[in-house]
């Protein structure tokens, strides 16, 4: 029998409406709001004031909204007990939270989210092209070819927004606001010569098709907003509670040199840090996150706000040279990898 998060049980149970009242308010306020807060503030790099007030009116959207669908859904489980019962209640605020966060996003720049959505399938299932993750956590696009190389050439790309014109002239058509996608994506590739990164690729066609969604910020991209959605990575896998706890336990039996290399590098879809997601979701305490990676609480509470770190600082750090810090991650990603194929 699947049992109710014992947090709940003071609301669910309160033999009147005023006790039921009290008891949600207390639910809300002590164990919903600083895991809404938490969250939406990392998303959107904003500050909640002790009003829930901030200076992001979407962020202060995207809050309000979220306690509101709680407060409904819990309602709802009050009034009718056969309703499927919630299990963590910490997990479920993430969980929708995050939701949250994605639809806000996917509704405020609707035309760049289904761009990116349409270069990942199109990188993916074309036969001259690919998608592929580097070492570094980064998404490029590029030839099928490429696969092997390590990353973007800046001044190629940088010479094809300087010349957009130039670029043109080499579409098929010779216009790039009526160019296919297909005809666009190769163009790019022919003019960079190396791989693309995937943000890189859905501005160059925002701007070649003339897309007029509002631009995203770097602190709200939409298709980075969450760790979700296409791509099977390791962190994309733990919106469940119960198996980002075992996944924490899998972690720690590793050593100290591989969790430092995988958590302080860990880097959710839109490239900030996946980490908050053990803490705020009350899987491990800041206490077991720094002594899993071998460092002391203080010197964590210092580059928290830096994290993910890039390899070079994590291998200073560790008194090891970068490529060892990029092999130690990239065996602990297989290692994961290999735990969550046979769950």
């Amino acid at each position: 029998m699947v049992r109710v998060d014992p947090l709940l049980q003071p609301f669910l149970q309160a033999p009147s409406d005023e006790a039921a009242e009290i008891a949600l308010s207390q639910l809300i306020s002590q164990h919903a709001q600083p895991v809404v807060k938490n969250i939406v503030g990392y998303k959107f790099r904003v500050f909640f004031k002790e009003d829930n007030r901030t200076s992001n009116h979407d962020a202060e959207d995207v809050h309000s909204e979220t306690l509101v669908n709680l407060l409904g859904r819990l309602s709802d489980l009050r009034a009718n007990p056969e309703l499927e019962v919630i299990r963590d209640f910490r997990s479920y605020v993430a969980v929708t939270t995050y939701r949250a966060c994605y639809e806000h996003l996917r509704r405020k720049y609707p035309r760049r989210f289904s761009l990116k959505n349409k270069l990942r399938y199109l990188l993916r299932h074309h036969s001259e092209l690919a998608l592929w993750e580097t070492a570094e956590s980064e998404w490029l696009g590029g030839l099928s070819a490429w696969r092997d190389k390590l990353g973007p050439d800046p001044d190629r790309l940088r010479q094809l927004l300087e010349n957009f014109g130039l670029f043109e002239r080499e579409l098929p058509n010779g216009a790039a606001v009526n160019a296919s996608l297909i005809d666009l994506v190769k163009g790019v590739f022919r003019w960079t010569g190396a791989p693309v990164e995937l943000d890189d690729l859905v501005s160059i066609v925002v701007e070649a098709w003339q897309i007029e969604d509002q631009p995203v910020h770097h602190e709200i991209d939409t298709v980075r907003a969450l760790p979700a959605v296409v791509e099977p990575r390791v962190e994309d896998e733990v919106v469940d509670r119960s198996l980002l706890s075992n996944l924490w336990t899998e972690i720690g039996k590793m050593s100290e040199g591989h969790c430092a290399a995988l958590l302080l590098n860990l880097r959710d879809e839109r490239g900030g840090s996946a980490l908050d997601l053990f803490l705020f979701t009350g899987v491990a305490s800041f206490k077991q996150i720094a002594k899993t990676i071998g460092e002391t609480e203080e010197w964590l509470a210092q580059v928290w706000q830096q994290l993910p770190l890039d390899d070079s600082t994590i291998a200073e750090r560790r008194g090891l040279i970068r490529q060892q810090v990029i092999n130690l991650r990239r065996t602990a990603r297989l290692r994961l990898a290999k735990y969550l194929k046979g769950t």
